[in-house]
């Protein structure tokens, strides 16, 4: 893992809300919010479908509550049906989550970073993944930590 990163400052976490892996509301298996690569800034445009692959769950994100747009961002839940995420750990009081394995990923650069370089991206400085992540995770103090629970999920 690089030791630096330079691109966590200028990604936004609604890049990477997309195929949500999420726990399925009828056999509490891991379950898929197709979202075909899209994001929720496109969602009125594409077909939203959660899918389970273990008991065949499956439905569609209802057009008035697109228009309405109701999508949460930055919670334990997915943007679109609002299930809980397949992707989470808990960590004492708080509880370490990722939309997909992308997210993680991400995640994990961020936290292994030991140099993490914002290159001028002032703009999106508050509203970036980097920015949000909270001090809790990223402390130097408890990369490994963070580190050991990112590979439990990658492993789930």
């Amino acid at each position: 893992m690089e030791s630096r990163t330079k691109h966590t400052y200028r990604t936004l976490l609604s890049e990477l809300a997309k195929d949500v892996l999420v726990e399925c509301p009828n056999c509490a298996r891991q379950a898929l919010v197709n979202t075909n690569g899209e994001t929720v800034y496109r969602a009125d445009k594409i077909k939203v479908r959660v899918v389970c692959g273990h008991c065949g769950y499956n439905k569609d994100l209802e057009r008035i509550w697109v228009r309405n747009k109701q999508f949460i961002l930055g919670e334990a839940i997915d943007p679109f049906f609002h299930l809980p995420l397949w992707l989470k750990i808990e960590l004492g009081d708080h509880l370490l989550w990722a939309y997909n394995y992308e997210h993680l990923r991400f995640i994990e650069e961020h936290i292994a970073a030991k140099l993490r370089e914002r290159n001028g991206f002032e703009h999106h400085k508050s509203r970036s993944i980097g920015a949000r992540l909270p001090r809790w995770m990223t402390a130097a103090k408890r990369r490994e930590e963070m580190l050991r629970a990112i590979e439990k999920l990658k492993a789930k």
